[in-house]
Formats: structure tokens, sequence, C-alpha cells
């Protein structure tokens, strides 16, 4: 299966919202984790000693079957429906490391 890495941008003034919504996208970011398809997921903070400063956005590198399935799984994430996030960028990922 082929690994993606997604860029996603916040929308500014979305911190209440996206602390709101957060247990949703970790939700479905934990699903993946347990089917070993989650290879790296979190965000960037504005300022990383102050959370209440907001994100930038985040970064989820993951493993689907193919693009088509990938797009569907986006098309359901909260922060993207929710307004949090103004875009996703995917792009191809090959992993060389870690190995296994």
């Amino acid at each position: 299966m082929p690994y993606f890495v997604l860029t996603c941008t916040d929308h500014e003034g979305t911190l209440e919202k996206r602390l709101a919504t957060r247990p949703q996208h970790v939700d479905r970011l934990q699903k993946l984790d347990d089917e070993g398809r989650l290879i790296a997921a979190g965000a960037h903070p504005k300022d990383p000693n102050d959370p209440q400063a907001g994100f930038l956005g985040s970064t989820i590198i993951v493993e689907f079957d193919d693009r088509t399935a990938l797009d569907a799984w986006i098309e359901e994430e909260p922060f993207l429906k929710e307004g949090i996030y103004s875009h996703i960028e995917v792009k191809p990922f090959n992993k060389a490391f870690p190995k296994g």
C-alpha cells in the first residue's frame, strides 16, 4: 500500500473550534493507528511553549490502498468539515526509515 503525506493548514482564529473538535479528529487517527496505517501525526503550534497561541496546521503520514481511498477518508476529516483546516495538500511518500 502506498504512503501519503498530508500537510494541513489551519484557518486563522480557529483555536476554540480546533480544541472542541479534537476528540473526533483523534478518534479517526487512533483507528488508523490501530490498523497499522498511521505512520505519524501531529500539530504545528505557533508557539511550542504556548498552545493557547494557536496552530498553523498539522502533518499526517498515512498508508492507504490508493489515492481514491485516501480522498474518501479526507472528505470525512472533522477539522476540514468544521472549517478548521483551510486546505489539505497531499503528496505521495516513499518511506525509507524506520524500517519494518
